[in-house]
């Protein structure tokens, strides 16, 4: 499957084409291929991944898959398309056909001819953008774009065990690819970006500990507690997962904006439930059905009620403590 497009991007084809070795195409991107072709796009297919482009106009999003984007068998598209194309924007959509953190070496030769070619500079302005493995890519193929934005949720740094040896999850991705010379490391690419935002989870000492190897006076650091590694669902549940994307991308997320955004996490359930769950692990139970009470006179739920119900239990309470 050959790059599809004219100059300059055309002569792609003949360099890059899945071997012997190549993992298979997942099923659910015919679609949006025929889509990006039609509209003078690309379609670039590596052994173990594929880079398609749709063209747009005013700012380029190349966005990055993440472990759970293989779920979509029936119309896969790339992470956070629809959003992308939403505004008008362009997309370079990095599909995974398997879980190496983008460590595949044909990736990264065609990750940096695609840049060579001219992609880029095609637009006035460029985004990276992915969750937990895309926002480990993003950042580390952020150096493809000097002064680029790059939003990352819950970024893993590297899965190097030298630099990052308090890692032990992910070790099947670890096990995958080659994870020597270049793009192996955020902690040096991101250096490059005008802005970057890395939020996370701060209770997740892996997290913690990959965010604090991310800096740089350009580099934000937004921490949201009890958030768990999977933010943008946390944060579509609390119904604010666009606005906070749509400014991280346009590089004008600021921290005072952050914090009134999150006001809603008081009556969002899976925030609350974590926060409670916490609160009861470290002994503090009667705090916590204090504030399941509370949380109850705004907020109806099942797990709420049965939190609710076990937090009394365990304390032998038949009412809301003083």
């Amino acid at each position: 499957m050959a790059l599809i497009l004219t100059d300059p991007l055309s002569p792609l084809s003949a360099r890059f084409r899945p071997g012997p070795q190549a993992s298979p195409m997942p099923p659910g991107l015919d679609r949006i291929r025929a889509i990006c072709e039609a509209e003078g796009g690309f379609w670039l297919e590596t052994d173990h991944h594929v880079l398609c482009h749709r063209p747009g106009t005013g700012r380029l999003v190349v966005s990055f898959d993440n472990l759970s984007s293989d779920r979509e068998t029936s119309f896969r598209k790339p992470f956070g398309h629809d959003l992308i194309v939403a505004q008008g924007w362009g997309n370079l959509g990095v599909i995974a056909k398997r879980k190496d953190w983008f460590q595949c070496p044909m990736l990264k030769e065609a990750m940096v001819a695609v840049a060579g070619a001219g992609l880029y500079t095609r637009y006035p302005a460029v985004s990276f953008y992915g969750a937990s493995m895309g926002a480990f890519g993003a950042a580390v193929f952020a150096g493809l774009a000097p002064g680029a934005v790059v939003l990352a949720f819950a970024p893993q740094s590297t899965l190097r065990p030298r630099l990052v040896p308090f890692e032990g999850r992910y070790r099947y991705g670890r096990s995958l690819g080659d994870w020597s010379g270049e793009f192996t490391d955020a902690a040096r690419s991101i250096r490059s970006a005008h802005r970057a935002y890395v939020l996370y989870d701060p209770c997740l000492i892996e997290d913690r500990l990959h965010a604090a190897r991310l800096t740089g006076p350009q580099v934000m650091h937004i921490p949201l507690r009890h958030f768990d590694h999977k933010l943008p669902p946390m944060l579509l549940r609390m119904g604010i997962l666009k606005e906070l994307t749509l400014l991280g991308l346009r590089g004008d997320l600021e921290l005072p904006v952050v914090h009134r955004m999150l006001r809603r996490r008081r009556d969002a359930i899976p925030y609350v439930l974590s926060v409670l769950t916490a609160a009861r692990a470290r002994g503090h139970g009667r705090l916590a059905l204090a504030a399941a009470q509370s949380v109850a006179q705004r907020v109806d739920n099942h797990r709420l009620r049965a939190l609710r119900r076990e937090l009394a239990s365990e304390l032998g309470a038949t009412s809301s403590p003083a």
